[in-house]
């Protein structure tokens, strides 16, 4: 999940802040916006911190979840009973409800390192067909869980056309995992991208342009979509060593009206037969000075067999517990952690071969 904000957070805080509910002193920290129909923001009130999440049914009718979370430095905690008080001061918070409006974003094609070999390109004039499916221990983007730290099935389908030794591919490629943000906000993403994987440059490098539209399943998350470009570039004996460069631009990022930019690099090493480590990292910015931009890196290893890879990596931010909860909808969403992941790559060609034996 990405942020945005709003230039009505404004309308808002007259509301909230220095507002006293008997002995308890009410403070506004932050807004930010998620979903459609979902507008966040976080309220300091006593000695905690909560996260207050209002849902919009239709223009005239707001109300307020007023026991998502309460969360702390270390972790967030469900709340186990409501307050009279806080649903009060959630109840003033309604007023500024109806101006907010958010944004979010998820992807695939943005991976720093990707967790196969890619497939041989097609012969000029020539149809092929690339798929694969994996299970993940979390389903995690730009370093950020996708669904509330628990394990995910992911696929995808990559029909391709050959067009030369210069052109190389035209390809769209459709990718889906099941996601989880949160009670009520479960569901599904598919990530369609189209776009060249051309040629031109030599065997040595593997470029790739194109478009990524992201869709959500219910009111998950408002779509839309990036342009990218990124290769890799292998060197040493036997291609020993690659390096990995992308940058993926979102003109309208969540339809808000406002850019954001995910820029990343990484690089991996063959080692011992059909090992390899590797590392990476990238930033994401906004253009919106009030989002919060991250600092994301990766490490891990990967055992190729056959059609099979074996993926264990580990993940970390720079982002805290209080951003993370509007990022990924928990308080330690962004926090290290390490996934395994095992998947299963081919194409149409090499599993029609089979079954003709």
């Amino acid at each position: 999940m990405l942020p945005s904000s709003h230039n009505q957070e404004k309308h808002l805080l007259p509301v909230l802040r220095g507002v006293k509910f008997g002995t308890w002193d009410a403070t506004l920290i932050t807004i930010q916006y998620k979903r459609p129909k979902i507008k966040d923001w976080m309220i300091r009130w006593g000695g905690d911190v909560w996260l207050c999440r209002c849902y919009i049914d239709r223009a005239d009718l707001t109300h307020i979840h007023y026991s998502r979370t309460r969360f702390d430095d270390n972790r967030g905690i469900a709340m186990t009973e409501h307050s009279k008080r806080l649903l009060t001061l959630l109840q003033g918070a309604a007023v500024g409800c109806a101006l907010l409006w958010t944004g979010s974003a998820l992807a695939r094609e943005d991976d720093i390192e990707g967790a196969a070999p890619p497939p041989p390109s097609e012969a000029p004039g020539k149809f092929g067909i690339g798929l694969g499916i994996n299970g993940t221990t979390d389903y995690i983007s730009r370093g950020i869980t996708q669904d509330d730290s628990k394990p995910a099935i992911q696929g995808y389908v990559e029909p391709s056309y050959g067009l030369g030794p210069n052109w190389g591919d035209a390809f769209v490629n459709v990718w889906s995992s099941n996601v989880d943000f949160g009670s009520g906000f479960e569901g599904a993403e598919v990530d369609v991208a189209g776009g060249l994987k051309p040629k031109f440059l030599g065997p040595k490098w593997s470029p790739q342009i194109g478009w990524v539209h992201y869709l959500y399943s219910g009111n998950i998350s408002p779509e839309y979509g990036e342009v990218y470009g990124k290769t890799d570039y292998t060197f040493g004996e036997d291609d020993k060593y690659t390096l990995r460069a992308l940058v993926f631009f979102a003109p309208d990022f969540s339809q808000t009206g406002k850019n954001a930019t995910w820029v990343a690099g990484g690089a991996r090493v063959k080692f011992w037969k059909n090992f390899a480590a590797y590392a990476g990292a990238g930033y994401q910015f906004f253009e919106d000075p009030n989002a919060f931009e991250q600092f994301a890196w990766t490490t891990g290893l990967s055992y190729y067999w056959k059609s099979l890879t074996f993926d264990v990596r580990y993940w970390d931010t720079n982002l805290s517990n209080n951003a993370c909860v509007v990022r990924s909808g928990f308080s330690d969403g962004c926090d290290a952690r390490v996934v395994g992941t095992i998947s299963y790559d081919t194409t149409w060609a090499d599993l029609f071969s089979r079954g003709s034996h």
